[in-house]
């Protein structure tokens, strides 16, 4: 028994030296030499250099502002006055959807704070505040992508985090 573990020790022993020796590189091989550099340091973006502007494109045409037409501005008007005179289902949604159609998020954001202070002095008994909630979100949407992710869009997006919020409650009272 102890004969066979000697001699798995010994073959085992010459294998491992046999190893080594295959893998060592051999002393006569000529060193590896590194590429030379390129002529220019290469970057991300070749074709740019510090510090050098480069000129618009010429064929880009600006972005403009939509611009509120005199129809669209009587019509807002018009859903205002109609507010105020009665608020209720019908004059809060004919508000908030010309509000939304001005694609001014200021404008939409004054439209559902004056509705929220409608509904929480009671004036707009037939709306729930479940409807209220789905009326301002589907009305938000109207608005222009540009103009929902603008700064004022930022403030509006908080101004209908706060009231889903408050309306969100009313809904689920704790």
């Amino acid at each position: 028994m102890v004969t066979l573990l000697i001699s798995s020790v010994l073959a085992l022993a010459l294998i491992v030296i046999a190893i080594y020796f295959w893998q060592r590189p051999t002393t006569n091989s000529q060193m590896l030499e590194l590429p030379p550099p390129p002529p220019e340091p290469s970057t991300l973006f070749p074709e740019f250099r510090v510090n050098q502007l480069l000129s618009p494109p010429e064929n880009r045409a600006p972005e403009e502002a939509p611009k509120v037409t005199k129809e669209t501005f009587e019509q807002a008007i018009h859903a205002i006055r109609e507010y105020q005179k009665s608020p209720n289902r019908n004059t809060t949604t004919q508000l908030l959807h010309v509000a939304a159609l001005s694609d001014n998020a200021k404008n939409y954001e004054r439209a559902i704070e004056l509705v929220l202070m409608s509904w929480r002095d009671g004036s707009l008994a037939d709306l729930s505040a479940k409807d209220l909630q789905s009326l301002f979100n589907s009305e938000y949407w109207v608005l222009s992508s540009r103009t929902r992710t603008s700064g004022a869009g930022f403030v509006l997006k908080e101004t209908l985090s706060s009231a889903n919020r408050e309306l969100e409650l009313a809904n689920n009272p704790i």
